[in-house]
């Protein structure tokens, strides 16, 4: 074991350092007290220390306590070393922070026992502090674990995004903390167009990609702030907060203008496009998220119904009746 020996006389130094080095220890000297706690604050310091009471600089108490009131230094089993035999002096050392004492002329056999007894208390701190370390990995893991758990069962596998449960759970909360503060709020509710062709033509791995490539895309469109979800299948929801009557037109400008990027940017076979319905939410509405979701769901499927109409009424008139195909001139204009 590694012990410092803080002794100003060099004889009774000499004495001690030869003993506990034929006992096998490895001894640090020094010869005043400012040497000795400056040992004692090293990274490697000895945990087992036998300090004079006397010494220049700083005294053997003096050292005892600055120990005692550093918390970052490892425990130290201390020896005070004296030639008071007085009660009362050695009650002052051990109030100081001493763990025990030996009066000078020392017994060899005397300082053998009270070293092993110090030994055996160091032994035992170092396994309470591999312990305690133990159980901190322990927790923290447990705690990794569960954070881990938790946001599987709050976030969708496929996308990042919040699943349904997240959804509910958190706009639930938004709604009324936006209440409180007289907040306004947009609801959104999207619906990737047409997932069902790109699955029969492309498969259902070119489907799953588009799904995440909108997801990706909401993220760049939406705040951080801003509560976004895959519902399930091909729809989303997002719940964006503290948003004005203005922000909405906005919103969707840029959700548009993300879309026309990613299809530029990216040649797939197939334009990303949503079928969006918006609810905008006073701070004075009182419906809950599942009555709001449904309102926007509703809206969702009335503008997906006019576009397919759209298609339909840009299609017919193209029809040439002698072959039941678009006409050429349609053609042109359905790629273009």
């Amino acid at each position: 074991m590694k012990i410092l020996i803080a002794e100003d006389d060099p004889v009774s130094l000499r004495i001690l350092a030869t003993i506990l080095n034929n006992w096998g220890h490895e001894v640090v000297i020094a010869d005043n007290g400012l040497d000795a706690w400056a040992a004692l604050q090293q990274d490697d310091a000895p945990r087992l220390a036998i300090l004079d009471w006397m010494m220049p600089g700083i005294e053997g108490p003096e050292v005892c306590r600055r120990v005692r009131l550093n918390d970052k230094t490892a425990p130290v089993y201390i020896i005070l070393l004296t030639s008071l035999k007085d009660k009362e002096r050695m009650v002052e050392g051990l109030e100081a922070g001493a763990d025990d004492y030996l009066v000078k002329p020392f017994d060899r056999n005397e300082l053998r026992v009270r070293l092993q007894a110090g030994a055996r208390i160091v032994e035992l701190q170092n396994s309470l502090a591999e312990r305690v370390c133990e159980l901190e990995a322990a927790v923290a893991e447990r705690k990794q674990a569960e954070t881990a758990l938790r946001n599987l069962s709050l976030t969708d596998e496929l996308t990042g995004l919040y699943n349904r449960r997240g959804f509910f759970n958190l706009a639930e909360h938004h709604l009324k903390a936006a209440r409180r503060g007289g907040q306004a709020s947009l609801l959104l509710y999207a619906d990737l167009d047409g997932l069902k062709e790109i699955n029969d033509t492309l498969g259902h791995r070119e489907g799953s990609l588009a799904i995440a490539r909108t997801a990706e895309i909401l993220r760049q469109t939406f705040r951080t702030s801003d509560i976004i979800c895959r519902l399930g299948g091909d729809e989303f929801a997002i719940l964006a907060q503290n948003v004005s009557s203005d922000g909405l037109e906005n919103m969707i400008a840029r959700l548009e203008e993300n879309l026309r990027a990613n299809s530029k940017q990216h040649k797939h076979g197939y334009k990303l496009s949503l079928s969006v319905g918006t609810v905008w939410i006073a701070n004075d509405n009182n419906l809950t998220i599942d009555q709001l979701v449904d309102r926007a769901d509703k809206l969702m499927y009335e503008q997906k119904r006019r576009k397919k109409q759209l298609a339909i009424s840009i299609l017919l008139p193209g029809y040439d009746d002698s072959t039941n195909q678009p006409s050429v001139g349609q053609k042109l204009r359905l790629i273009r």
